[in-house]
């Protein structure tokens, strides 16, 4: 047998093993390693290789004053890394006087879509940014035409990444709520590098009477379709789902479940493409037990379908459910400031992490070599 060939075998069998995060570091060995790593036929074996790992890796992520975007990784122990400032973002901060706590708390976070998250604020003329975590990378999108002309409309973003043609798609939501409800949408692509707005019937309004509020967390880390909870103009709460495949709207009606919005705490996460996972405290003061609610769709309404109690959780008080984790875990926030990833399933606590801000944004992550 050929050394050469019997090496290489052994250099791939000891790499597949490795993770994500130390793999970026043996690129640097020399160049036949980096380019060994970087084939697709590696990376599609290591990705097949650690699709069943127990570890979960949760990013905690926010803006700086400065524009830097500061991340900090738990996987046992907390790793701390920070992205290049952007200069668009900190010249963002800069125009309204944003403060560090600001930031946070303006910033959204849509994805993660193969190691890609969207970075965005509200308002429709900031800067929209993609970040790839584990590579240290940010890039911001070209301006949209769209929202330079609807400056006043509220804004929410979505992001898929196509495996076929391996390029990521983003689509802006644009929420009018002050003359008239209506719904303007636009979607970007890498391929292109540019913006291209969807119309329904000729128009640009792809939707009347709604108005979307808040983006759901999904389980899946590169489903095919974007969820955001929205309302109608006579304050109905809906959820609005685009098919990025398809190109697509759906309204869901969430009428059946008025029992579960009574509730005092209501947290809503997507669990696959037509169900949703509910957590509730009920009326509690001092919650130290969840209410599950598992929700299917059937026709465009939400149905309920079961529902557990989970808790209680090593005498921590839960005040909020942050994020959904691929295998069966959610993230708590609890009322002392630490963060619990709970498994639901088998209601036990799995990892307790202190935070490092006080509105973080936490997401389940895998690594990628995805350029932004």
């Amino acid at each position: 047998m050929d050394s050469n060939l019997l090496n290489h075998d052994v250099v791939t069998e000891i790499l597949l093993h490795l993770p994500f995060t130390s793999l970026l570091r043996f690129r640097s060995v020399c160049k036949s390693w980096r380019d060994h790593i970087d084939s697709e036929a590696f990376k599609k074996s290591h990705i097949h290789h650690h699709a069943h790992d127990d570890g979960t890796l949760l990013v905690q992520f926010s803006f700086r004053e400065d524009g830097v975007s500061e991340l900090s990784m738990f996987n046992g122990k907390l790793h701390n890394n920070s992205l290049p400032a952007s200069q668009k973002i900190l010249d963002y901060h800069l125009k309204l006087g944003l403060d560090t706590r600001d930031a946070v708390r303006r910033t959204l976070i849509s994805g993660p879509a193969n190691g890609l998250i969207c970075i965005y604020y509200r308002a429709s003329d900031s800067p929209v940014a993609v970040c790839n975590p584990s590579l240290g990378l940010i890039t911001i999108l070209p301006p949209n035409p769209s929202s330079m002309s609807h400056r006043m409309l509220c804004r929410n973003v979505g992001i898929w990444f196509d495996e076929v043609a391996q390029d990521y798609v983003v689509v802006q939501l644009l929420s009018c709520h002050k003359i008239g409800f209506h719904l303007h949408a636009s979607v970007y692509s890498k391929a292109t590098n540019s913006w291209r707005g969807l119309t329904v019937g000729g128009s640009d309004i792809i939707a009347h009477d709604l108005c979307v509020v808040t983006p759901i967390n999904s389980q899946r880390k590169n489903g095919s379709f974007s969820h955001w909870l929205a309302f109608d103009k006579d304050r109905n709460e809906v959820i609005v789902s685009f098919d990025f495949r398809n190109e697509g709207f759906r309204v869901l009606e969430m009428a059946e479940l008025e029992t579960i919005k009574r509730y005092r705490y209501m947290n809503i996460f997507a669990e696959g493409d037509d169900s949703f996972l509910v957590f509730d405290s009920g009326d509690q003061k001092e919650p130290k037990w969840l209410s599950i609610f598992w929700l299917r769709v059937e026709e465009n309404r939400l149905q309920w379908d079961r529902m557990k109690i989970v808790g209680p959780f090593d005498g921590l008080v839960i005040t909020k459910a942050l994020t959904l984790c691929e295998r069966g875990c959610v993230v708590l926030k609890a009322k002392s400031g630490c963060l619990l990833l709970y498994d639901y399933c088998n209601k036990k606590c799995v990892k307790c992490f202190e935070m490092k801000r006080n509105k973080p944004k936490i997401f389940e992550y895998r690594g990628s070599f995805v350029l932004p």
